[in-house]
């Protein structure tokens, strides 16, 4: 970073403050930002609750107050990273937060320093940043949380539903390959059973952290209901569904659960499945449950797909 960007950076916080003055009633207003462009950028802000479309619409409107600026939008908390443009040497940072809550960062970046003037408009724009950003991360953090178990921490059947159907037509847009695992814990009842709930729903979790460690970052694992989870593998032929499968069901045989003072050993069966030339969500389910079944039936503990 270079001297005069580091003096930007430096200069924010005195920034920072007047920003977050001009929240208060009746200092929201700048004589340097008309009225009409005020209402503009209220506006584009307004329209979505998709935190990458708001800040997309934000340095849209950036652009055409302060020409040449790249931004950059962190927030660790929500895992969120987007960048509008490209890296550049000047930069200025505003770290938001309102009402005591951090809404993460925002750091504009030009090939070429930033005047006072400019800084001063970027900071009343940020003021009609705040809300619109507060509440998209508000409904994103809601949506995410609906659609994950709350136990295990994968996703649920609700949201499973929604993928699958997306991933049907992705499959037949472009002609790619989309398999399916369904993996069920043998005689977990007995778990249940022997050592109570608590700990059938500590395995529960555990099987569930062994699962989403066997997959790819483009694989998605759901809890699809009581001890029964499935893994959606795009652009992933049967064979190789059938090699991550294996990889799971070794990886819960070779690790017995230690829970409290309980040592439980621990397997799975597995179905596979892959996706049919005119077949849809329902079909690839139904296949995968099939395999699944005859696993079961074969000793459990074992990895079993469609012959031929």
């Amino acid at each position: 970073m270079s001297v005069h960007a580091e003096a930007a950076r430096e200069h924010t916080k005195a920034a920072q403050m007047r920003a977050v003055a001009a929240l208060e009633p009746g200092l929201r207003s700048s004589p340097k930002l008309p009225d009409a462009a005020v209402l503009r950028i209220a506006n584009a802000l307004q329209a979505s609750l998709n935190v990458r479309e708001v800040i997309h619409a934000f340095t849209l409107e950036a652009r055409r107050i302060v020409r040449g600026v790249s931004l950059r939008y962190r927030n660790d908390a929500e895992n969120i990273s987007l960048l509008e443009g490209r890296a550049q040497l000047h930069r200025c940072a505003y770290d938001l937060n309102l009402l005591g809550r951090s809404l993460g960062e925002v750091a504009f970046m030009r090939a070429r320093p930033m005047s006072e003037d400019e800084q001063s408009l970027i900071e009343v724009m940020l003021c009609a940043l705040v809300y619109p950003l507060r509440n998209a991360l508000m409904y994103e953090r809601a949506l995410k949380t609906a659609l994950i178990d709350p136990l295990t921490g994968v996703h649920n059947r609700c949201s499973m539903d929604q993928h699958i159907e997306h991933q049907v037509l992705v499959s037949r847009r472009h002609h790619t390959a989309l398999s399916m695992l369904m993996i069920d814990i043998d005689f977990f009842k007995n778990i249940n059973d022997t050592y109570g709930h608590v700990v059938g729903d500590a395995v529960l979790t555990a099987v569930a952290r062994l699962i989403a460690g066997c997959t790819r970052n483009c694989d998605v694992v759901f809890r699809y209901g009581g001890e029964e989870f499935v893994v959606l593998m795009g652009n992933t032929k049967i064979e190789g569904a059938r090699l991550l499968g294996q990889r799971v069901c070794n990886a819960v045989a070779a690790h017995a659960l230690e829970i409290g003072e309980h040592r439980i050993p621990v397997s799975v069966s597995v179905g596979v499945a892959e996706l049919g030339e005119g077949e849809g969500a329902i079909d690839l389910l139904h296949r995968a449950d099939k395999q699944l079944y005859r696993a079961k039936l074969r000793g459990r503990n074992q990895v079993v797909m469609a012959e031929g």
